[in-house]
């Protein structure tokens, strides 16, 4: 039997859960390419996605928001997932109001528990800020590069909400990431006072 124990973090809602007016969707197997090369494409699979959600909302606003929160989670969904012949898929799907962001990949086992951990402290967290100029210092302290920062910025300063599924099944980990932006409509376009 394949059971999965299923985790979720945050708010989140599963793509079928949500109404949506359209969606545009990517899809390749990390063993397929090498990690360079995915890491090299997940710029210009963010920066796609921006000009086509850009174009399509006519929202010029929302390209760089999206661009980096597409990079940022891509970039993690690359690093993490083992070469192999799992999946990483990103999806978005347009909402009247908010644009829905799932990023899926698979994580080595033995690697889980660190993540929990640190999406745990995030979620929890009150003052992102704060987080932020800690993971920096600490990076900056033990000579990592990696400060962890990115879900941070994505929160505070993209505006978007975090939410995670973890399904933990007997051969892989399955972490699916969604970030949640809300859509600003400009009072002109809506008959407001200019």
């Amino acid at each position: 039997m394949n059971e999965q124990r299923v985790t979720l973090y945050g708010d989140f809602i599963r793509p079928d859960q949500a109404d949506f007016e359209g969606t545009l969707s990517f899809c390749f197997k990390t063993g397929y390419l090498e990690k360079s090369k995915l890491w090299k494409s997940k710029d210009l699979s963010a920066e796609f996605m921006g000009h086509f959600w850009e174009n399509l909302l006519d929202m010029g606003s929302i390209r760089p928001r999206l661009h980096f929160i597409c990079a940022e989670l891509l970039e993690n969904a690359v690093y993490h997932s083992p070469s192999s012949d799992y999946m990483v898929l990103i999806q978005l799907y347009f909402k009247a109001s908010e644009l829905l962001i799932f990023v899926e990949n698979s994580v080595e086992p033995d690697r889980i528990g660190e993540f929990r951990a640190y999406i745990e402290n995030l979620l929890a967290a009150d003052d992102l800020q704060a987080l932020f100029i800690r993971r920096m210092k600490a990076a900056r302290r033990s000579g990592s590069r990696k400060s962890q920062v990115g879900l941070i910025t994505i929160m505070k300063d993209r505006g978007a909400r975090l939410s995670w599924r973890v399904a933990e099944g007997p051969d892989a980990v399955r972490v699916t990431t969604l970030a949640r932006l809300r859509l600003e409509t400009d009072p002109k376009e809506n008959g407001g006072a200019s």
